[in-house]
């Protein structure tokens, strides 16, 4: 964990200035409560929407550790980025898509992918299951529209135990997978960064596993895949062939990417961790607050602009995604977190 706690040098001024940005809490609709952990997002620029996946992961753990009744459930909500960016208040209203009591095991959504074409979002769900009165995660596959209408057969080839984010192409469905393996045996990979994660085809199985905790997924404009490696501070490109994937380049970042998103210009925008150590105290433990730095990648130069940077944590802490927007009145950035608040809203004037 010291080997990798932290990003390099000094990443300079960031694009959107600490007073360009504010917290919005995003309530549950059902509910009333604020949402907590929207760990990863996608965007439908044409519609304006904004697709959160968000669930309390310590809560989750704590529950599922203590034997309690079945951990709570998260959801899968869109805003309107305009209602976001336009808001004279400090939080928004949203409704989940999917109603948790529909699904076996609950609805804890971790990684998003949504096809903008098709209309099609696609998430791994940590289900909770009793077994031998001890709560199991098992991840599955869930698709569903932006009506909430869920679809069948999202991935009949079965997830890895290790399943972290997902990726619709055309009629394919890529996941990426953080370990090689789970249990103790994951957390000896964890221990030795050892390099056995990577990125699966639906069919087909892994076709990349050489990765230091493979994370977050996105599709560039040329229709290469782009994954983070979040233990090696590094985005990995691949080129799509038959049944698999071909290695390209790799563009080091100041710090270990967590999700990516394509922004409006082509760029690959990832939240990057600059402290390692300090997002495992604040994710496991509940102690401190970790930085939040954002990060946008040029796929054809490598070269880096660092959108956001919260070295304290104070502003927002831990954040794990973002997506920037262009819209009539500027450029905005939205982030979320794995476990602070509400999420995070940038905006920048045209000029």
């Amino acid at each position: 964990m010291l080997l990798g706690s932290c990003g390099r040098g000094d990443p300079g001024a960031p694009v959107y200035a600490a007073d360009q940005c504010r917290r919005v809490a995003v309530l549950d609709a059902a509910k009333g409560a604020p949402l907590r952990g929207a760990e990863d997002m996608a965007v439908d620029p044409a519609r304006g929407l904004l697709i959160i996946s968000a669930y309390d992961r310590r809560a989750v753990e704590k529950a599922a550790r203590r034997g309690e009744a079945e951990p709570p459930d998260g959801g899968v909500y869109v805003v309107s980025l305009s209602e976001l960016f336009e808001t004279a208040g400090s939080s928004v209203r949203a409704a989940s898509l999917i109603d948790p009591e529909t699904i076996e095991g609950g609805l804890r959504p971790h990684g998003v992918g949504y096809d903008a074409a098709s209309g099609t979002l696609a998430f791994v769900n940590r289900t909770y299951d009793d077994r031998d009165g001890k709560w199991r995660m098992t991840p599955r596959l869930e698709r569903v529209t932006l009506d909430g209408e869920r679809l069948a057969d999202a991935a009949p080839g079965g997830l890895s135990c290790a399943a972290n984010d997902v990726l619709l192409t055309e009629q394919k469905v890529f996941t990426s997978f953080d370990h090689g393996a789970c249990g103790w045996r994951g957390g000896v990979e964890q221990v030795f960064n050892l390099k056995r994660s990577g990125l699966a085809l639906d069919g087909v199985g892994p076709v990349y596993a050489e990765a230091g905790f493979a994370n977050g997924l996105a599709l560039t404009g040329e229709g290469a895949i782009v994954m983070a490696a979040t233990r090696e501070n590094a985005l990995i490109f691949f080129e799509q062939r038959p049944g698999g994937v071909e290695e390209g380049k790799r563009i080091r970042l100041p710090g270990g990417p967590d999700n990516l998103s394509l922004s409006h210009d082509g760029g690959v925008v990832a939240a990057a961790h600059p402290s390692m150590l300090r997002l495992a105290l604040n994710r496991k433990l509940g102690i401190g607050r970790a930085p939040s730095r954002i990060v946008k990648a040029d796929p054809e130069t490598g070269a880096t602009t660092l959108l956001f940077d919260d070295p304290s944590g104070r502003l927002f802490s831990a954040a794990t995604v973002a997506i920037e927007v262009a819209m009539e009145t500027g450029e905005g950035l939205v982030a979320g977190s794995v476990t602070d608040e509400g999420v995070l809203v940038c905006s920048k004037d045209k000029t």
